[in-house]
């Protein structure tokens, strides 16, 4: 494995964790960089794969205080050549070769560092054989051309996070995870793919919903399905495989429906008083045949229905039921919940996204993609967008939890953009609404369980529930805001000093992978060299455009 022409050799007091060595002649100035693996060869036996963490030159004629001081305040001449110059590197270790077995023995004094071509020997580095069953290969390893990592789809249902700023390249490199999502090695000529449910909050995924609709699939996934809000014209548009987004309330408990019409009206804040109100309220109207036994749904599209509830409403009022104040606030709060039929209509346009889609979906491993952005829902503010992810919730998490009642063992990704506004830290992002975090909390704490499992997207991580964060175990960290770095290496478990610099400085397309799905067991700085489905949406030509204009 590699060259065997050695590039430096370990200097004395080198540990289990790290080794300071020193380079040779015909590797200085360059041939090394920060980042670059390499390999120990101790005593001829045993070989130690290490990373350099920081390259230092030295020389003796520009040592701080020493007797060139003056001549170099004068700028005059040194006489460089005569001084003693050689280059150190400190080299973090991270495991025994083959299969990055823990480090028991430091290497000794005098024991060669070699170059290592980590494409070449995947089997040996990694302990992984490429392919392998349910292993996707990711990336490229920061520095090298062809040398992606393993990723198990086993650690999916742990969750995972992906972070970055605005325009360092996360939504790009979630769409080249999703192609190898949709292309994991089962056996020879055989490809599976696992079932996706994408909130786009800005159409960065739109691409392979047109993929699918001319090429008819996507990998082994057979579909995209893309969903609109009833009044987006891409309805039109796309008439094929888009469907509106709409809701049936008949498959919420009575306790969730109570809830969720309360906290549409007071911006995410339960109050139990109006919560029971409800209750009492629905189960009256159950009691006195205004509405069939749990058909919810009627009293937001039928407008007898809806009069005969405010009526009942007034009754329990009266006869001190419900209190008048509470009464006030949930007549108040079923006007408002109304809204989101007469303005939206999604209560009424079907098909509606329910039980038998989540079979379909999970049956056929297709991908979904709820279409939040602009065109897809005009007008539509944040807190039905949370309504809307807080039904859907809901139903994921019944559904999963059926399924592993019924030993049906099933798998699914819920891919979440913008993750900030539907599951936000309210103690540092007053978003104003927060319907939905209450369901992804359920799902990021019992939804590992059952095979449904949570991919968090955010240009601010420390603007989500930490709650819900603490529960994702594996980490895409691309550039991130100074502001994040230390909310960031808390969540993630730490990271190395030389990456921990490179936080707030990583280039587009570098990424810090770290946690359970990685059979790497550190973190590694990865490239997302490029994606089979290129990214079109939000592309701009400003020279263009100014050039047209300009004519």
């Amino acid at each position: 494995m590699g060259e065997r022409k050695p590039v430096g050799v370990v200097l004395s007091g080198a540990s289990t964790q790290s080794a300071v060595c020193q380079v040779y002649e015909h590797a200085e100035k360059g041939k090394l960089r920060e980042g670059m693996f390499l390999q120990i060869e101790s005593q001829g036996k045993r070989k130690i794969l290490g990373r350099v963490a920081s390259i230092i030159p030295q020389n003796e004629f520009y040592l701080p205080g020493d007797a060139w001081t003056e001549a170099r305040r004068k700028q005059w001449q040194v006489p460089t050549n005569l001084a003693r110059q050689y280059e150190l590197f400190e080299m973090e270790l991270l495991g025994e070769l083959p299969g990055l077995k823990e480090i028991s023995i430091p290497p000794y004094a005098g024991d060669n560092v070699f170059e290592i071509d980590v494409s070449k020997a995947p089997e040996e580095i990694f302990g992984v054989k490429n392919p392998s069953p349910g292993v996707i290969w990711y990336g490229s390893l920061l520095g090298y051309r062809d040398a992606p990592i393993p990723l198990t789809i086993e650690g999916i249902p742990m969750h995972c996070a992906v972070f970055g700023v605005t325009g360092s390249g996360k939504s790009y490199d979630v769409g080249a995870l999703i192609e190898k999502l949709v292309r994991i090695y089962s056996e020879e000529n055989i490809q599976l793919s696992i079932p996706m449910l994408i909130i786009d909050a800005n159409a960065d995924y739109i691409d392979y919903f047109k993929y699918s609709q001319e090429k008819g699939s996507l990998g082994a996934c057979p579909t995209v399905i893309r969903f609109v809000f009833p009044n987006s014209p891409e309805l039109k548009t796309y008439p094929k495989n888009t469907r509106p987004i709409a809701i049936n309330l008949n498959n919420l408990t009575l306790r969730d429906l109570a809830e969720l019409i309360v906290q549409y009206y007071s911006g995410g804040e339960k109050n139990e008083l109006q919560v029971a109100g409800i209750e009492t309220l629905i189960q009256t109207m159950e009691a006195r045949g205004d509405i069939t036994h749990e058909n919810y749904q009627q009293i937001f599209l039928d407008e007898d229905t809806f009069r005969a509830a405010l009526r009942r409403l007034d009754e329990l009022r009266k006869s001190d039921a419900i209190h008048s104040a509470t009464a006030a606030a949930i007549y108040r709060g079923l006007n408002k919940f109304r809204e989101i039929e007469n303005r939206f209509n999604i209560l009424s346009e079907t098909p509606r996204i329910e039980g038998d889609f989540i079979d379909n979906l999970t049956d056929n491993r297709f991908i979904a993609i709820l279409d939040f952005s602009a065109d897809a829902a005009p007008g539509v503010p944040l807190s039905l967008k949370q309504l809307v992810i807080s039904y859907i919730s809901s139903i994921l998490f019944q559904k999963f939890t059926d399924y592993k009642v019924k030993r049906e063992e099933r798998y699914m990704l819920f891919i979440i953009e913008e993750a900030q506004n539907y599951c936000p830290n309210l103690a540092v992002y007053n978003v104003g609404y927060s319907l939905a975090k209450e369901k992804l909390s359920l799902i990021s704490t019992q939804g590992r369980k059952f095979g449904l499992s949570l991919c968090l997207i955010s240009q601010r991580p420390s603007f989500i529930d930490p709650i819900v964060l603490s529960m994702c175990n594996t980490f895409f960290i691309h550039r991130i805001s100074p502001e994040d770095v230390s909310f960031v290496k808390k969540v993630c478990g730490g990271l190395p000093k030389d990456l921990e610099r490179r936080l707030t400085i990583l280039e587009r397309g570098e990424v810090i992978v770290t946690g359970q799905m990685s059979k790497v067991p550190f973190p590694v700085v990865i490239n997302v060299p490029g994606r089979e489905v290129e990214h079109t949406y939000g592309k701009t030509d400003v020279l263009k455009a100014l050039r047209r204009l300009a004519k």
